[in-house]
Parts: C-alpha cells; structure tokens; sequence
C-alpha cells in the first residue's frame, strides 16, 4: 500500500528540520535585501504563471492585485526586518508589552517629526493591507477576518523582531497602529466599493472617455 504525502508537506517538513537544527547552533545567518529578492521574486514569478497555466480564464484585474500584493509585503518586510541579521532563539532582543508607552516616549522626548513618522508610518505602512485583502478575496474577508488577518500579520513582524533580528524590538505600540492601518484601509475599500455603487454610470462613462 502506498502512501501519498504532497509535496508541500515533504517541503513543510524539511524546512522544519533545518530550523530545528539552527536553532541548537550560535550561527547568526545575515541575508542581504537583493538577495532575498533574487530568491523570492523567481519563486513568485514561477508561481503566478504555473496557476495562470491551471486557469482556463486570468482575472488580469485580480493578477494585477495579487502582484501589487506581494510587491508590498516586500516594502513591508524591507521596512520592518532590515538588516536581516536573524539569530538563533538564545539571543533574542528587547520587548514591550506596555500599550502607548512608546507612542508617549515618542510623544514627550522626541521632535514632532519622530513622532508623526512613528505613528503615521506605522499606521500608513498597514493601511494598503486592509484595502489589498479583501479587494482580491472579496467573497472570504469582510472587515473582521481582514482586521484578524491584518492583526496575524503584525504579530508575525514583531515575533521575528524579537526572536530572528538585530537591533530591533517587538512593541505592542507597534501592533496596535498597524491594526489600526488595516481597519483605515478596510474603511476605505468600503467606501471604494460605496462609491462605485452609487456612481456607476458616471464611473463607466469616465472609463470610456479614458479608452478613447
């Protein structure tokens, strides 16, 4: 009798094992941004033309969408990990748990610049997330499960600060404006969608004009 394990599974697994070995070693792996390109974007690239060739029909709009998606991710994961100096669990960084701690910090002992760049940028940095998501899943994620998503997302940046990086802290100031980016930008895929309802025909004549 055989046994079928997916691919996915056997792949799961063995990087699963890798990490587990990692972590028992001092070894600090330092991966450079382009590289990190050079393997992600190939990956990517295969990827998206392997599930266009199983579709009969493309949605170009959603393709479009879902390349934008991950061109973001990428500005995200650009913003928050560098430099990507990720060590094992021993030595892990600086954590706060306190709420609006850094926000004051922020707030009462920096110029105004820091702290706008530091409120605004992280509620900014979140806010393609909330309008992306459901724009490209419309049918799977109303505003909770894209806040929920938006959420899981955050809370995967501030673990690999903590755990795999250098230099850098895990804030729960930072969780709580990112969530908020998402909420912001749910609102205004909603308010998108508002929009085009009650304005069609003026939308579509536009559209027209712009063809022409």
């Amino acid at each position: 009798m055989k046994v079928y394990i997916p691919k996915k599974i056997i792949l799961l697994a063995f990087l699963t094992l890798l990490f587990i070995i990692w972590i028992q070693t001092d070894i600090e792996l330092a991966l450079n941004f382009p590289i990190i390109l050079l393997l992600l974007v190939p990956m990517w690239t295969y990827y998206r033309i392997y599930r266009s060739k199983k579709k009969q029909v493309v949605d170009v709009k959603r393709e479009l969408l879902v390349n934008f998606f991950f061109l973001y991710l990428l500005m995200v994961m650009y913003v928050t990990l560098t430099p990507f100096h990720f060590t094992p669990l021993g030595n892990r960084g600086n954590i706060n748990l306190v709420p609006y701690v850094q926000i004051l910090y922020q707030y009462e002992n920096k110029p105004s610049i820091f702290w706008m760049l530091y409120t605004l940028g992280n509620i900014i940095m979140f806010i393609p997330f909330g309008l992306l998501v459901p724009a490209i899943y419309r049918r799977r994620f109303k505003w909770l499960a894209t806040i929920f998503l938006g959420a899981f997302a955050s809370l995967t940046i501030e673990v690999t600060q903590y755990f795999f990086t250098v230099g850098r802290a895990a804030d729960i100031d930072d969780f709580i404006l990112n969530v908020f980016g998402s909420l912001l930008g749910y609102f205004l895929y909603r308010f998108t969608k508002i929009i085009k309802s009650k304005y069609p025909e003026n939308i579509q004549t536009n559209q027209g004009l712009t063809k022409k």
